[in-house]
């Protein structure tokens, strides 16, 4: 019902016009009577010509939020083909569609980030060095040579490819950086109070837990060890009995931030010196008798601050699966981007949603 309301008012007003114009010519045209007949005979074309410009109208204020960024002579043909023509402006707006905002995301990211981080012989290096690692693993698993891994990845060139891995490596840089300018020293000397420590001389015997050895089963090996160890055993006369049920390890010193695991690195720490855990210790791989030796003396803050922040920077970024998106999020706003294009700003909005 709006509709046809909205629709009659239209051509009310356009009849007014009409009787407007048929008064000034009666009044001030001679040939009057001509021109209304005029009138009268293309009265159905004038009212169509006036609608239309009324819909022009609206559509403009319909669409006007949407801003179309377009080539400086959008219509020229980009190319033609059975006389049909495919403009510049047709291209873009399927390659929109087409096209993933991660590509856009990747030119915003070069733009900001080249000039920052001119390249060196470290990122050269750096660079080629995880390329053939990428080149290495898909011909040993899928038997695919340097052509067939570009082809199949949609890169056309190797040089294409490096491009790539050196933006990705220019955000790694740029994320290093925001983290550790994150810490600050308070950070630095809580950790060094509360976490370092002198490397521990240490050695352990893992009953692994697999196909042949059940967790119960396996905990109880390792109990039955350290019974023999509280008995007088030596770990060395232990570690014989048991060498066809265990796996022995000497790890030789070991760093305050050691690539082993928590429930480990806490009783190796908690053990007096020259000494065996009382209770098995527990870890993904199965359980644990730890021995341990003698200790070094807890290094200088100024010997281990680069370690500290590199580890400080790692909880950080366990901390946040997202953080590294959020920080590429809050670069590109400090660098000032602005969409001149709102489908590609709403995508890259929908892109970013989740990163705020």
């Amino acid at each position: 019902m709006k509709k046809n309301k909205d629709e009659n008012t239209k051509t009310s007003s356009i009849n007014e016009k009409v009787k407007k114009v048929q008064n000034k010519v009666n009044v001030n045209n001679k040939n009057s009577n001509e021109f209304l007949g005029f009138l009268e005979k293309n009265r159905i074309s004038i009212y169509c010509f006036v609608c239309g410009l009324l819909l022009m109208a609206l559509i403009t204020v319909i669409i006007w939020p949407d801003r179309i960024a377009t080539l400086s002579d959008g219509t020229q043909p980009v190319v033609s083909v059975n006389g049909e023509d495919i403009t510049a402006d047709y291209l873009y707006e399927e390659m929109k569609n087409a096209y993933p905002i991660t590509y856009v995301i990747n030119y915003i990211d070069k733009a900001i980030l080249d000039s920052k981080y001119e390249e060196d012989s470290t990122m050269t290096e750096e660079v080629k060095k995880t390329a053939q690692s990428y080149l290495d693993f898909y011909s040993q698993y899928y038997q695919w040579d340097e052509a067939t891994f570009l082809s199949n990845n949609g890169f056309s060139s190797i040089d294409e490819f490096y491009e790539t891995l050196k933006l990705d490596y220019r955000r790694n840089l740029y994320y290093e950086e925001y983290l550790k300018a994150q810490i600050t020293e308070d950070d630095i000397n809580k950790y060094y109070e509360e976490n370092v420590y002198g490397d521990i001389n240490t050695e352990h015997l893992l009953v692994e837990v697999n196909d042949d050895m059940t967790e119960e089963d396996a905990k109880v090996l390792a109990e039955e060890i350290i019974s023999k160890l509280n008995d007088g055993k030596t770990f060395d006369e232990v570690k014989e009995e048991y060498s066809d049920k265990v796996v022995y390890e000497d790890l030789k010193y070991v760093a305050f931030n050691a690539n082993l695991e928590d429930p480990f690195l806490e009783e190796l720490r908690n053990l007096s010196e020259n000494s065996y855990s009382k209770t098995p210790v527990k870890t993904s791989y199965g359980y644990h008798v730890i021995h341990r030796k003698d200790q070094k003396e807890k290094p200088a803050l100024e010997d281990v601050k680069d370690t500290i922040i590199e580890e400080l920077s790692a909880q950080m970024d366990a901390e946040d699966e997202n953080l590294f998106q959020k920080v590429l999020v809050k670069m590109r706003e400090e660098a000032g981007i602005k969409f001149s294009d709102s489908v590609m700003e709403s995508k890259y909005q929908e892109y970013i949603k989740d990163y705020k």
